[in-house]
């Protein structure tokens, strides 16, 4: 190779080399230099609902068959054990059904399976809890509060031996008027209790029946 062709190579050599050093410089301030700023940076807005919220509880319509009946004929019947018995007047014809010990059921004939989500009657024995009536009513409330099956819980009244509440329960609308019972001249301890348990059609005779029931109940 002749002196002015090798002068030719080491000239492109060189420049080739100035090149790359320019292009690795600029590469490298360029990751050193601070990112441009892409912005002002905001929380982002939640889709309605912005906040967390319980699902909506829905209610099925009540059965359409006619509401309770007011004036209805009773019969008188013991239930307990001595020395814890209650004497005391249920509709008459209604179907006795012993769900549990210390409970006893009364359902408008045929019976219960055909008067689910309709209405029925609770007597309940709660001596053996040893509890006065205003802590045997909040102990109810207390418990209808924390069941998982209850929602939309809304107590109507409390009197002192009395509650009406409302809830949803297997998607039906509940309306249950509650009474506790005492031995007379043995202080306020809760003996029995009574609970009218109905739709919403059925609520104003359920009152009169339940009056008529607690006022025949005769403890001990």
């Amino acid at each position: 190779m002749s002196v002015r062709g090798l002068g030719s190579a080491t000239a492109v050599v060189v420049l080739l080399a100035l090149t790359g050093g320019v292009a690795g410089y600029a590469v490298a301030r360029a990751d050193r230099e601070t990112p441009a700023p892409l912005g002002e940076v905001r929380p982002m807005v939640a889709v309605d609902p912005a906040y967390p919220t319980d699902r909506p509880v829905l209610v099925r319509e009540d059965r359409d068959d006619p509401a309770l009946a007011r004036d209805l004929p009773l019969r008188r019947v013991e239930l307990g054990m001595a020395p814890f018995t209650v004497s005391v007047s249920v509709p008459k014809g209604w179907v006795r059904s012993d769900s549990a010990g210390g409970e006893w059921r009364f359902y408008p004939p045929p019976g219960p399976d055909d008067a689910k989500n309709l209405y029925f009657l609770r007597v309940r024995q709660v001596a053996n809890l040893f509890q006065s009536v205003p802590a045997a009513r909040a102990a109810r409330v207390g418990a209808l509060a924390t069941a998982s099956e209850v929602q939309e819980l809304e107590v109507v009244e409390e009197t002192y031996d009395g509650l009406e509440v409302t809830y949803v329960a297997e998607g039906f609308r509940r309306h249950s008027l509650e009474r506790w019972l005492t031995t007379p001249g043995t202080g306020e301890t809760a003996q029995y209790y009574l609970g009218m348990i109905g739709r919403g059609v059925d609520r104003d005779a359920m009152v009169e029946l339940l009056d008529r029931i607690a006022e025949s109940a005769r403890v001990g």
